[in-house]
């Protein structure tokens, strides 16, 4: 080893052995730490390159996300578990490669039995957060850019009801446990969201009652009321402040105070804080009070706390 070599020590990583493991060229790390003014190694002494394994790691999620099609220039500065999260839902989306192809097809006996081998090797849990949730992210984008038919979209959108209105029967509640509902605001047809807070819900132990799509505010009240539910789930898909904040303005002020309102989906994600609502733009944040509410960790008559 040369003088100026750094020592062989753990967490060390020498500079060729780093670009190797990280896949990515010498040409292309200088260009970044140059355009960007980013140090993504360290130099000894005498200026000769080595990395540690955190900065390893780093640069190979940054080769991931570029992998991915993400700007370096967009991505350059995020934390590592931003990183990490678009790494991985980019690697589900490639899982998911025969699923799309079947859609595309409209082929619904293979997309059937697709799904179907999805969920028995996952486990429901798992196949919401590793298949439905990117899934119908990657069918939405799709359709949005013309590349899938709405005939597709449908037919997805069937089978994973279908599949997950089964699962709803795996989560028995206990008895006294916490009641909640679950539904989508009137006019708001996508329903797999709430099928998806229903299920999330029951697997934390909350007593959820699963109402369809598309309810008006006056039914989603009287719901709530006659079944003695603590939480109302509302599952939002439209992406506008303007045209998702009414309803649920009004609804948070027909149901009675010590009734929760939780709002979830890509609705939730552009939407401005508004008073006794608790907004969950994604599953990640809404799982955390999931679990206080089934662990009764808050009061059975309902939250008082907004989440963010």
């Amino acid at each position: 080893m040369r003088d100026d070599e750094p020592r062989e020590a753990a967490g060390i990583v020498k500079f060729a052995d780093a670009l190797q493991r990280a896949g990515i060229s010498k040409l292309v790390l200088h260009a970044w730490e140059r355009r960007y003014d980013v140090q993504l190694s360290e130099r000894t002494a005498t200026g000769r390159r080595f990395m540690t394994e955190t900065q390893v790691e780093r640069l190979r999620l940054l080769k991931l996300c570029t992998d991915a099609g993400y700007r370096i220039a967009n991505i350059i500065s995020l934390p590592d578990m931003e990183l990490l999260h678009i790494a991985e839902q980019h690697a589900l989306r490639l899982d998911l490669c025969s699923t799309l192809d079947a859609a595309q097809r409209l082929d619904s006996a293979t997309l059937s039995a697709d799904l179907e081998r999805r969920v028995s090797e996952l486990g429901p849990l798992d196949f919401v957060r590793r298949v439905v949730s990117p899934l119908m992210d990657e069918i939405g984008k799709r359709w949005q850019d013309g590349t899938m038919s709405i005939a597709a979209e449908h037919l997805v959108s069937a089978e994973v009801r279908r599949i997950l209105s089964d699962c709803l029967h795996r989560f028995p509640v206990a008895p006294g446990a916490t009641r909640a509902v679950a539904t989508t605001p009137e006019g708001e047809l996508h329903e797999l969201g709430a099928l998806v807070i229903t299920l999330l819900s029951r697997s934390h132990g909350i007593d959820t009652l699963y109402l369809g799509p598309n309810l008006p505010n006056d039914q989603i009240v009287n719901a709530a009321l006659r079944s003695g539910a603590s939480v109302v789930f509302l599952s939002c898909l439209v992406s506008s402040r303007r045209n998702a904040s009414g309803p649920i303005v009004a609804l948070r002020g027909a149901l009675p105070p010590h009734i929760a309102l939780f709002v979830g989906g890509p609705g939730a994600s552009n939407m401005a804080p508004l008073d006794g609502v608790s907004i969950f733009p994604n599953i990640e944040s809404i799982n955390a009070a999931l679990r206080d509410i089934g662990s009764a960790a808050l009061p059975a008559r309902g939250l008082s706390n907004e989440t963010r």
